[in-house]
């Protein structure tokens, strides 16, 4: 079981806070902004109709009482009464009276009217109530020109001009207020989405962590972590809240890990089983070889016991007799036992392996198909204490699958040339600064075609005869050698033999 490979993810990645906070910062001054239009649209339309109708309700106030003066010709009472009503009003910027030629009769002005002051006004008609804004050449001030006129503009016209100072102060200040209150909206927009955004983004985190760091160590040894919704800071009293989508994803990827750990343990068990399976396969084929390994030997014992039954008095050879019935016992315990160590159940744990001894081992297992055979089976070149972390029986169980493969592969070249030699070569090399070591195990048979050779890892493929092969040899070594780590490769052509080269990655090496 291999860890997945994941996708590369986009370089170009804005954070979730920051995409929140962009959004809501947007959404607040798009809104902000049209209020503000708005406000200021409706505030400045009012301010307007106010203006307008104070300054027509003041120009004619003024008006009737100036028409008494204007009749009998008292220009002084009437200048006496423009500057007493533009001292009462602030706002009024000036206030002048002319007669129906447009002179002026009186005004409020210390120097001179302003010559633009005089044409200002385009009348159509006589008793018409005229209203414009007019700005001098060395001031900023709008002012609002009303001109009313005196008794249906038979006798003239009275202007006043009133400052909209008052309308651009008021408009300032509910900018400045719609404004604040705004970028206050912002600051708690900020607040608002930097909580939201860390309530969203750390089961998210949490979730890719977990994920990040979710391989078969952890699974093997059952150390998975599970997600939590909240962080452990507000955990209880989030808890409280409602649920949402978060909390769906979470416990569905909680009950994701707890499937694969579930599913994980199932292959673990499965592929043990198919381990074993494939052992015992080996041990069927061995089974006429560990036979005769220990019928040769129990013949001699069964002589030996014969011809001491026969002279029993024959002290000195009967002595010789026991020694060889010995010897002949020993051999018989070496071969059973190195049966049962390799049909044994492993109990899959990992340990200081020396990967020579278990290659050995395996020689020895194979020993009489290799005699019978007329094969000579060599280890050429291996580095010497070299320890891998790993099981003995299950690398046992790899080498010996090979070496079998490569028997068969021989006899199969030997049942067309009948004179051919075969012969088993291993080496073993230190590689990559003595980190790992690669073992070859090379044979002069028949070799792989080459449209099989990217299927013979695969499970049931094999190209034996019938009951002569399951097809799960290579394909079990091939996943032994991953789960120590390392890899396993196969290099053949047809009539040349193969190869197959393994790599584990070396614990101690002992100079």
């Amino acid at each position: 079981m291999q860890k997945a490979r994941r996708q590369p993810l986009n370089k170009n990645r804005i954070p979730l806070f920051w995409k929140f906070t962009i959004g809501m910062v947007l959404v607040v001054v798009l809104f902000g902004s049209i209020n503000v239009a708005l406000v200021h649209r409706i505030i400045f339309s009012s301010l307007e109709d106010e203006l307008q109708h104070r300054s027509v309700f003041m120009s004619q106030v003024i008006s009737q009482r100036a028409i008494n003066y204007i009749l009998f010709d008292d220009i002084t009472a009437l200048n006496v009464l423009l500057e007493e009503a533009k001292s009462a009003d602030q706002t009024i910027e000036y206030i002048l009276v002319c007669n129906t030629d447009c002179d002026i009769l009186a005004h409020t002005f210390d120097g001179g009217v302003p010559l633009g002051l005089y044409d200002v006004h385009d009348r159509q008609f006589k008793n018409e109530i005229i209203s414009t804004h007019v700005k001098f050449a060395d001031s900023q001030n709008v002012i609002r020109d009303i001109s009313i006129p005196l008794l249906d503009g038979s006798i003239g016209y009275l202007r006043l001009g009133v400052s909209e100072d008052n309308i651009s102060r008021t408009l300032n200040t509910a900018t400045t207020t719609l404004l604040g209150m705004i970028l206050m909206l912002v600051v708690i927009s900020l607040v608002g989405t930097f909580i939201f955004s860390y309530l969203v983004t750390s089961p998210v985190k949490n979730i890719s962590s977990i994920a990040d760091n979710l391989d078969l160590k952890s699974i093997r040894e059952k150390k998975v972590t599970f997600a939590s919704r909240y962080p452990a800071e507000v955990g209880k009293l989030m808890k409280k809240l409602p649920g949402d989508e978060i909390d769906i994803l979470v416990s569905r990827f909680n009950d994701m890990v707890s499937r694969l750990q579930k599913a994980y343990d199932e292959l673990e068990t499965a592929q043990k089983k198919l381990i074993q399976s494939e052992k015992l396969a080996s041990i069927g084929t061995l089974a006429s070889g560990v036979a005769h390994e220990v019928n040769n030997p129990l013949a001699g014992i069964m002589h030996c016991i014969a011809r001491i039954k026969k002279y029993p008095d024959k002290k000195e050879k009967n002595e010789k007799y026991i020694e060889l019935m010995e010897e002949a016992a020993v051999n018989i315990e070496s071969v059973i036992k190195n049966l049962l160590n390799f049909a044994r159940q492993p109990d899959y744990k990992k340990t200081e392996v020396n990967p020579r001894q278990a290659l050995e081992n395996a020689v020895s297992l194979a020993g009489h198909r290799l005699n019978k055979e007329n094969i000579t089976c060599t280890l050429q070149r291996f580095p010497e204490n070299t320890v891998i972390e790993g099981n003995d029986n299950q690398l046992e169980q790899v080498f010996l699958n090979v070496i079998l493969n490569g028997i068969d592969a021989i006899i199969e070249k030997k049942d067309d040339e009948s004179s051919f030699v075969g012969k088993i070569v291993a080496n073993a090399d230190l590689l990559d600064n003595k980190s790992k070591i690669l073992i070859e195990i090379s044979d002069n048979g028949t070799g792989v075609p080459t449209e099989y050779l990217s299927k013979v890892l695969d499970p049931f493929f094999t190209t034996k005869p019938v009951g002569k092969g399951t097809g799960l040899g290579l394909s079990v070594s091939m996943n032994i050698i991953r789960d120590h780590g390392g890899d396993m490769e196969i290099i053949s052509s047809p009539g040349n033999g193969t190869t197959i080269q393994i790599m584990l990655p070396v614990k101690i090496q002992n100079l």
